[in-house]
């Protein structure tokens, strides 16, 4: 009995090795992966078509187009190949051929991946009659994107090949040579408009031809194609903003106050998306990369950071009512600016020597009025400053400043709205008063915003007191999107009763104030002007650049059905850039035509390349850095 228990452990133990090493021949050797790859089925992968994008009126902005492409499983090439001969049928060089190689070999000797992309129809026909002679190599056929505009990259973006990062986050559905959103709706919604990929199953001959499907084709899946989706954009404002900012840099941000909606958002300088699509997409990336005095592919609508200048007084009025310490009968007497020690904020509002109230000082843009006011809001706990700040602050950024809008975009900046604790940690808690920090009172200062949150902002007013999250996708394959975050209207911390003043005053910024020489004889409008201060740093002294022009404004005045935000880049006073390029577009949006030909025909006609070609001199024989300017933080 014992010799037959010995016996028993011997064979359990002859049995093990023998299991595991026949696990190890048929998991872990070439030869058995070799067999594998060398079977008669061939699996090939389907990429979906990706949606369609549309604009809010169902017109046609990115469809898609077939490319074919080769893949490769390195391991299957043998050494009788013949390079020379394959690279004169697919037209490559012999550099190029081992450089897709490598790149293939890296991701998987043993998985397919693609070689050569961007093959067309015509070509593929010649490769495909002799690709059977060259083994390890493959087709595949796939969509490309086919933008149907020249311009708006900015809101479509563009997609590009997968990282490896990508292929990470994603290794059940991302394989190398995939392509992904990089920037706009593309990015954003990729999941929205990529599909779902399929699986066919060939069988093939001793020399590599497809002779049938397998097994009927049981094991196929069928690819999903990606969702269509119409954005809220209105393709012709977009257009008609676009040629408005004819030679100008900036931004234009048009949002329709009732619901979030996103009706234009233009960044200039406008690409085309077409740029990123096919065999130069790389060569045309890079030049545009190098660009650093324009930086075309930053998107000033939503990443650039700006003072907002005099569009901010609005914020700093209704803080002061919200807070108690002015009213509607508050007035206060300008002597041509705010004086504090030797220095001084200096008004050019022309209303000096008498006593400017509330509506006044928003139309004529009096800086006095709203120093004073901001130092009322600082000192409203004398003992206890960082309060004032603070509680100031919160009102602010509960417009939406100072932090992401958490919309649907693929970029965006929080900006900067100070508090109390900030300059508690730049000063000292002692050593700063609201002399210390009056610019902020004027939109200067630390304070910095981006065009979209200036057009939230110019919403909240307008819908006096709260504001829908902008949003830029309207419908998914035809269908309303529900989004909660962005059909629950979030609200200010300004009771609603203070901003018929402050719109009261935005009105009369076209009868008596900065706006009154664009002013719309069809359409009522309220706005506000900004001019924000502009510097570099030259070889250690601070010099003066051309400032932004700002504009903001939402019309009609009752029942407004659209607000905008304009900011053109060293572009001077908000009334001689920024403000007639806001009314323009208002009127276009409402009245679907424009009356006021010969200044719609100034600002398409004329633009500001000579001030940009003497910065772009000025910066490229200087070290500088910009202060109080663009904010490029990407």
């Amino acid at each position: 009995m014992k010799k037959l228990y010995k016996f028993y452990i011997l064979l359990s133990f002859f049995g093990i090795i023998f299991v595991v090493r026949l696990f190890y021949i048929q998991i872990y050797t070439e030869k058995y992966i070799l067999n594998a790859f060398n079977t008669s089925i061939k699996q090939e992968i389907i990429i979906p078509e990706r949606g369609s994008i549309f604009d809010r009126n169902e017109n046609l902005l990115v469809f898609n187009k077939s490319i074919y492409e080769l893949i490769v499983i390195p391991i299957l090439i043998d050494e009788h190949f013949n390079i020379m001969e394959f690279c004169n049928l697919v037209g490559i060089d012999k550099n190029t051929f081992f450089k897709n190689l490598e790149k293939a070999k890296i991701y998987s000797k043993y998985l397919p991946s693609v070689f050569l992309p961007f093959i067309s129809k015509e070509k593929f026909a010649t490769i495909q009659e002799k690709l059977y002679k060259y083994k390890g190599f493959d087709w595949t056929k796939r969509s490309l994107r086919d933008y149907q505009v020249e311009s708006s990259s900015n809101v479509l973006g563009y997609i590009g090949e997968v990282t490896q990062k990508d292929i990470r986050k994603e290794s059940n559905y991302y394989q190398i040579g995939d392509f992904i959103g990089w920037t706009g709706v593309e990015k954003s919604y990729e999941k929205v408009l990529r599909g779902k990929k399929g699986v066919k199953y060939w069988l093939r001959n001793r020399k590599g031809c497809i002779i049938e499907s397998y097994n009927n084709s049981k094991n196929n899946v069928k690819a999903v194609s990606g969702n269509d989706i119409s954005l809220t954009i209105d393709l012709n404002l977009q257009n008609y903003a676009e040629k408005l900012m004819y030679q100008k840099k900036g931004g234009i941000v048009a949002i329709n106050p009732k619901n979030g909606e996103i009706l234009s958002l233009v960044s200039s300088p406008i690409n085309n998306p077409n740029l990123f699509v096919g065999v130069n997409r790389s060569k045309e990336f890079q030049k545009l990369i190098k660009n650093k005095i324009d930086n075309p592919l930053f998107d000033r609508t939503t990443q650039a950071r700006y003072p907002p200048a005099s569009s901010f007084k609005l914020l700093t009025e209704l803080a002061g009512l919200q807070m108690g310490v002015v009213d509607s009968n508050t007035t206060f007497i300008c002597y041509k600016g705010f004086k504090y020690g030797k220095k001084k904020i200096h008004c050019h509002s022309g209303f000096h020597g008498f006593p400017i109230g509330l509506e006044t000082a928003v139309a004529v843009s009096c800086n006095n009025y709203f120093a004073q006011v901001y130092k009322r809001v600082i000192e409203k706990y004398p003992k206890n400053l960082t309060k004032g700040v603070n509680e100031w602050s919160d009102i602010i950024k509960s417009f939406g400043f100072g932090d992401y809008l958490y919309n649907d975009l693929a970029t965006g900046e929080k900006g900067v709205i100070p508090s109390g604790d900030y300059y508690n940690k730049k000063y000292g808690t002692t050593k700063w008063n609201a002399i210390t920090i009056i610019s902020n009172s004027i939109g200067q200062g630390e304070i910095n915003v981006t065009p979209i949150q200036l057009a939230n902002m110019t919403c909240a007013i307008a819908n006096r007191g709260f504001f829908y999250t902008p949003h830029i996708v309207k419908r998914i394959n035809h269908r309303p999107v529900y989004n909660p975050n962005y059909t629950i209207p979030k609200h200010t911390k300004v009771k609603s009763k203070y901003f018929d003043l402050i719109i009261n005053g935005m009105e009369k910024v076209f009868v008596i104030g900065t706006g009154k020489s664009f002013k719309s004889s069809d359409i009522r409008m309220a706005g506000k002007t900004g001019t924000s201060q502009n510097f570099i740093k030259v070889n250690h002294k601070i010099v003066s650049l051309p400032d932004h022009s700002i504009f903001i404004l939402f019309a009609p005045v009752k029942n407004p059905e659209i607000a905008i935000s304009v900011i053109i880049e060293n572009g001077g006073f908000g009334s001689h850039w920024a403000g007639p390029i806001a009314s323009l577009l208002a009127e276009k949006y409402i009245k679907n035509n424009v009356n006021r030909k010969n200044l719609e025909k100034r600002i398409m006609t004329s633009g500001l390349q000579k001030v940009y070609s003497s910065i772009a001199k000025m910066k490229k024989f200087n070290n500088f850095y910009t202060k109080n300017s663009i904010d490029k933080k990407k």
